[in-house]
């Protein structure tokens, strides 16, 4: 058991743009040295850029388990152990009714964006359990000794879902099935390794400013367009990026000890 006395380390996957790159900001401003991790390594270094802790750069692929592994490695010779991780990295894929998606299409989808998150969670957690339990404010909870943060953690790690993995949305059957299915992964790996110290939760947004949004409204089906049009938000507008990595951050921070195994749904009053 160990107070922390260095600065946190956070690894963001997908951290190379978009809701990935805020959190990664987000993170840093709380004083956490960042692993900044995207299959666009030029992307990460330039998000490396941005923050005002140390970092490192790292090129993933999250389909791939020995690029995760990889991943892992590099940010554990950098700065010696993940506190926290944002497993961000996904892709939206094309748009088209179930008969007339390709079989290939789902394969690639699920692969990143369900796939992707398992093997993170795999490696994460593999590294998590060899860490020391971290008591990070003990005076905090010193009349509080069955809390898990007074007990000690060994990591919190949050995973992107998406509104998608909450309802079903109309020509988006395989992004919607990997991110249903990022649910259950998080559900389960959160029971599996609540005892050892380790949290797992996950986001749920809808319609987020980012280049994907922008890029996936190029290849929008008529019919589903309303999806991101502004007005259909009780605020008018869609997400900003920095409002989700809020969410992350707040899910792997001590605010929150007795939160494992949840889906935070931020979709502005839909």
């Amino acid at each position: 058991m160990a107070t922390n006395t260095q600065k946190p380390v956070a690894l963001v996957t997908g951290g190379g743009s978009g809701i990935g790159r805020a959190t990664a900001v987000r993170f840093a401003e709380l004083g956490y040295s960042c692993v900044v991790a995207d299959i666009d390594e030029q992307s990460a270094k330039e998000t490396l850029g941005m923050l005002q802790t140390p970092g490192i750069a790292v090129q993933v692929d999250v389909s791939k388990a020995t690029s995760v592994e990889a991943m892992v490695t590099a940010a554990v010779q950098r700065f010696g152990r993940i506190d926290c991780a944002f497993n961000g990295a996904g892709t939206d894929g094309s748009y088209a009714k179930i008969a007339d998606h390709p079989e290939e299409e789902f394969d690639r989808i699920m692969s990143l964006n369900a796939k992707g998150v398992w093997l993170c969670l795999k490696y994460e957690i593999a590294q998590m359990l060899q860490q020391e339990p971290v008591v990070s404010d003990p005076a905090r909870w010193a009349d509080k000794p069955d809390v898990c943060r007074f007990c000690g953690m060994r990591g919190s790690i949050v995973n992107a879902s998406s509104i998608a993995g909450l309802v079903g949305l109309e020509y988006n059957s395989p992004y919607c099935a990997s991110k249903w299915a990022v649910l259950g992964i998080t559900e389960t790996a959160a029971a599996e390794y609540a005892k050892d110290g380790i949290r797992v939760n996950a986001v749920c947004p809808a319609a987020t400013d980012t280049p994907m949004l922008d890029r996936a409204k190029e290849k929008f089906p008529p019919a589903i367009r309303v999806q991101a049009d502004p007005e259909r938000f009780p605020f008018g507008r869609i997400a900003a990026p920095e409002e989700i990595a809020e969410a992350v951050c707040w899910l792997c921070s001590d605010a929150c000890p007795f939160t494992t195994g949840e889906h935070l749904k931020i979709t502005g009053g839909l």
